[in-house]
């Protein structure tokens, strides 16, 4: 069995659904610009797994409580993943780094602005390993899942072979249903601006259940408001946070009678 093909049996043990391997040379930066050298000195490729969500939890009437812990499960199957494919590729003598899946995020300002950025951009390095592309609701969408998944990344000064396979066309068709349906107007209908998600805009209706405008309204709201405090501790404690999430489940590349054709068309 070859590195590539025991990284690949290795990912499946973990309980990933897909994985994918790009050379880092491959892979278009995002804003602000994170190179894989920066990371690892002497990095040659980039392994990317991917966890699928489940339908019915993003799409449950009462809200997304059970999609956000889903996804926090997601998280942790790509980054166990991630962990034992580092630790297999170092004990071949080859370095390895694992960007955070998630959080913790940095912070910049920009024109004014409070942006967050990724250590490293695990939807960029998808893309390039041709698991997906990039929607106009700003995320990777696959053929098997739609943009119901979550990412996680390996760097390796290994070189490994890239993943290559032929995406369908229609993956993103500009339906326009992820823009009409964001409740902020974060998107772009234009697929060519830049940036293509007003990330104040998102972020702020992201966490506002939570942190009112000003720090003192969060402190009324803690004393006035019935299960606010109650709710702020399951955040911290739990990570039973707010999500909105509308984008990516209005995606029609993301319905189950669309994923169940994709993988009916395979066999």
């Amino acid at each position: 069995m070859g590195l590539r093909e025991e990284i690949l049996a290795i990912a499946k043990n973990k309980d990933v659904d897909l994985v994918g391997i790009a050379a880092v040379e491959d892979i278009e930066l995002a804003y602000p610009p994170r190179p894989a050298h920066d990371l690892l000195p002497g990095a040659k490729t980039a392994i990317v797994f991917a966890g699928a969500l489940l339908w019915g939890s993003l799409n449950c009437p009462r809200g997304t409580k059970g999609a956000i812990k889903d996804a926090q499960l997601a998280y942790d199957r790509v980054q166990h993943a991630s962990a034992a494919v580092g630790r297999f590729l170092e004990s071949k003598g080859f370095a390895c780094h694992m960007p955070p899946a998630s959080m913790p995020t940095d912070v910049y300002k920009h024109k004014g602005e409070t942006y967050y950025a990724a250590e490293w951009s695990h939807r960029q390095a998808a893309i390039a390993a041709d698991m997906g592309v990039k929607g106009l609701n700003n995320l990777l969408i696959t053929p098997e899942y739609g943009p119901y998944v979550r990412l996680g990344s390996m760097l390796t000064v290994a070189e490994i072979e890239p993943t290559r396979r032929e995406l369908p066309k229609d993956l993103c068709n500009n339906c326009m249903k992820c823009v009409k349906a964001c409740p902020v107007n974060a998107l772009s209908p234009n697929p060519n601006h830049v940036p293509r998600l007003n990330q104040p805009l998102c972020r702020n209706h992201y966490v506002r259940p939570y942190m009112d405008h000003t720090v003192w309204k969060t402190i009324k709201n803690i004393f006035k408001v019935e299960g606010y405090g109650a709710t702020g501790v399951q955040v911290l404690l739990e990570g039973y946070h707010f999500s909105c999430a509308e984008c990516q489940r209005v995606c029609p590349a993301g319905s189950l009678n669309r994923r169940t054709e994709q993988k009916t068309d395979k066999k």
